[in-house]
């Protein structure tokens, strides 16, 4: 049917037809009754799952963001060609080539970046420490996805990794990494997977061989055709000893891979899991190829973890086969040694506990770019290095600095006012001005205030002084200085030494740092409920 309607369009239709383009659209309108995962990719959908499968993409080595609508440099990636040439993070890139990047979208300019191997590309930027304008010319070179961009141990012995995708190179990035922390005498380690949409199965797997018992089962998939009926087990000795304990941290957008690693951590009872609950994802597609340029991802099966619970959230069907239903009730499952833990709907953490909120001022200096525009000026001029401590100096100076903005942000209360006034000026006997007293009528040149205004004088009256106080509101202080202090590491030193001081106001990781260095709380966190531990009866 598919066919003879395509042979009867490319005959019958008024004009010419793009076949190539009828055929995508087919294709694309033959998944849409399925689930989301189940796509069709080529150009830069295709473009993204390449970098994920092979861990590598041509272009200079550089993450891009738009600072005041400016396109801006936020890191070098080490060993890069733009990192070897001295591009700086915060530099402002003005032209690519000979294009302008005035009004340029990210994924335009990032587009005129990347390119094949070995051609050159020129970077035209605008360095706000110098104040000058540099040109560089940049031979495109394969550039390795760093995915763990981060390990490390502190004072008291705790590792931390972060995994930010799975792929090709995570795994084996991460046994870098976890080696390394073992040498420096490990004590703990946290793993976060915060943020982290998933990737390659292979690599959780990969990754959950390096922290579990040789031959302990870890996954189950389950699909429609023998193939997709696979059972993963653990196929070597781990490298963290067993007397180590691990704390994973999830949050909301933590998926698919994610949640395998943490579900399988937590049925094997091998760690807690610290945070939110995970986004809900369980199921497995598989890449086919259709030529060059084109893929079709198919979601094949549905994966199950250790204790046999599924924790597909969404029904995309509408038929229960894709969550087993678990959607539409609860469902218990348990663990290795016999805690009970949740199917369906994500991993619910073992430790709940949301990331502290920023206030919304210093919400507002983020979203404006203020603390790495500052940084990208001040660290080299001042000849500034790590490790950075924001001194009084620099607290009032970045104060002087922010006098060229206007941050936009709302106070607690300021949108339920916004809309009360608009409710107050559809009422008609507010409309009229109400300030009728004889000191007003002598005061004939001054205009009277609206009856709203009014009404709500001193609301705004305190609401601005508010506004005024914001920057020295202590409130503030702390998060404001944090801001200060990591994206003044990330110029003086680079992305690995942003992520380590960004862990000092993190309350989750510290959280789960305080689990690690208590081992009562620790075990008693992994003991079963006793209401769940069947007793065997005594016969006398």
């Amino acid at each position: 049917m598919l066919e003879t309607a395509f042979y009867r369009v490319r005959e019958s239709y008024v004009d010419s037809v793009n076949e190539s383009e009828i055929i995508k659209a087919g294709i694309k309108g033959m998944m849409k009754p399925l689930d989301p995962y189940t796509r069709f990719l080529s150009g830069s959908s295709k473009d993204r799952l390449d970098m994920l499968r092979t861990g590598k993409y041509g272009g200079v080595g550089i993450q891009i963001g738009l600072r005041r609508d400016t396109l801006t440099v936020l890191t070098p990636f080490e060993d890069s060609p733009a990192y070897s040439e001295g591009i700086h993070s915060g530099d402002q890139i003005l032209m690519i080539d000979s294009v302008s990047t005035k009004g340029m979208s990210l994924k335009d300019a990032s587009k005129l970046i990347k390119g094949e191997l070995g051609s050159v590309v020129e970077l035209t930027i605008y360095r706000p420490s110098a104040r000058t304008k540099i040109s560089f010319e940049l031979t495109r070179a394969n550039i390795v996805i760093k995915h763990v961009p981060y390990w490390g141990v502190d004072e008291n012995g705790i590792g931390y990794i972060r995994i930010t995708k799975f792929s090709k190179n995570t795994a084996k990035d991460f046994g870098t990494g976890l080696q390394e922390l073992i040498d420096e005498n490990l004590k703990g380690l946290v793993i976060d997977l915060r943020g982290n949409s998933g990737g390659l199965l292979n690599n959780s797997i990969n990754i959950l061989d390096k922290l579990t018992d040789r031959g302990i089962n870890l996954l189950n998939t389950k699909g429609r055709i023998p193939k997709s009926n696979r059972e993963m087990n653990s196929r070597r000795s781990p490298k963290l000893s067993p007397d180590i304990p691990i704390a994973v941290l999830i949050n909301r957008s933590s998926a698919s891979a994610s949640e395998i690693v943490s579900g399988v951590i937590q049925d094997l009872d091998r760690g807690v899991i610290v945070g939110e609950k995970s986004f809900g994802k369980g199921l497995v597609q598989s890449m086919y190829n259709l030529n060059d340029t084109t893929t079709l991802k198919v979601t094949t099966a549905k994966y199950y973890t250790p204790s046999g619970r599924l924790i597909q959230k969404e029904d995309y069907l509408n038929n229960g086969f894709l969550t087993d239903g678990l959607d539409k009730k609860d469902s218990l499952f348990t663990t290795r040694g016999g805690r009970t833990v949740k199917g369906g709907g994500g991993i619910t953490p073992d430790v709940e506990i949301k990331r502290t909120s920023l206030p919304p001022y210093v919400q507002g200096l983020w979203r404006e770019g203020v603390f790495l525009t500052f940084a990208a000026e001040y660290v080299p001029m001042n000849g500034i290095e790590s490790p950075i401590i924001i001194t009084d100096k620099i607290y009032r100076d970045f104060e002087v600095f922010l006098e060229e903005y206007e941050i936009n942000y709302k106070l607690p209360g300021e949108k339920d006012l916004n809309k009360l006034k608009t409710a107050l000026r559809s009422q008609d006997d507010l409309k009229k001005t109400t300030n009728t007293s004889i000191l007003s009528k002598l005061m004939f040149w001054k205009k009277s205030k609206s009856a709203i205004l009014q009404l709500t004088g001193k609301v705004d009256k305190y609401y601005q002084n508010k506004r005024n106080g914001q920057y020295w509101d202590p409130n503030n202080i702390k998060w404001v200085k944090n801001g200060l202090l990591r994206e003044m590491s990330l110029v003086a030193s680079g992305n690995r030494e942003k992520i380590k001081v960004s862990l000092i106001e993190d309350n989750v990781y510290q959280e789960a740092a305080e689990i690690l260095l208590d081992p009562n709380r620790y075990y008693d966190i992994l003991e079963p409920d006793p209401e769940s531990v069947e007793i065997e009866p005594v016969q006398e």
